[in-house]
């Protein structure tokens, strides 16, 4: 998640909170369920509680949290019927995402998702569950970026703050397998060779098997 001190000066105190929360959603720094206090992210901020109670106001209607009763703020659960559902639209739109990127990206950019994969790699055999998660999303949103698609993208940006902690959990709970690398491998190599299709595989294939991993866990909850 990025530091806050890089926001400009001119974001307002309730966009960074916002901005901050949202982040932190997508890159699964919160787990499924988990609560929020407005205090906390205040605290994290340095400000007075309005701001944040604004922001989280606006999370809220957007349905990036829920708050069930006055001052009891969750993050995203999800169950099976919501896996399936927000599994179903990943694969198309991260799939297209992935075809779109093949078909622009240069090879500048390819060394860059190439570093991004290679951070990615080295938090994994760090066992450092927070920074590869972290790393992982990052890796992604660069690749679906270079679809050049802004609609496209803010789609997927608000299907991860609502599948990130479910993320975030998968990740924290020892699937020390090198599932996650074969497919950014397997993306890199297609971006290289301008394969859309091989590009679109990597990704349905990286969703479906988080989902499979997923499915594990809440049969077990």
């Amino acid at each position: 998640m990025k530091d806050l001190g890089e926001h400009p000066q001119t974001t307002t105190l309730s966009e960074r909170a916002y901005g901050m929360v949202r982040e932190a959603l997508r890159c699964g720094v919160y787990k499924p369920g988990e609560k929020i206090t407005h205090r906390s992210i205040a605290s994290q901020l340095g400000v007075s509680v309005t701001p944040v109670r604004e922001a989280i106001t606006r999370l809220v209607s957007e349905k990036s949290l829920s708050m069930p009763a006055p001052k009891t703020i969750i993050a995203p659960s999800l169950g099976q019927s919501d896996l399936e559902e927000v599994t179903k639209i990943r694969v198309n739109l991260e799939g297209w995402a992935a075809e779109l990127a093949a078909e622009n990206a240069s090879a500048t950019f390819i060394r860059e998702l190439e570093h991004l994969h290679l951070v990615y790699c080295m938090h994994r055999r760090a066992h450092d569950t927070k920074a590869k998660i972290e790393a992982n999303a990052k890796f992604h949103f660069a690749l679906y970026a270079q679809s050049k698609a802004p609609r496209l993208l803010a789609i997927i940006d608000n299907l991860w703050v609502t599948i990130g902690p479910t993320l975030g959990l998968l990740a924290s709970r020892g699937f020390e397998d090198n599932d996650g690398e074969r497919f950014h491998e397997a993306a890199i190599s297609a971006l290289k060779a301008r394969n859309t299709a091989a590009a679109q595989a990597a990704i349905v294939n990286d969703i479906l098997t988080a989902r499979l991993k997923i499915l594990q866990i809440l049969e077990t909850e």
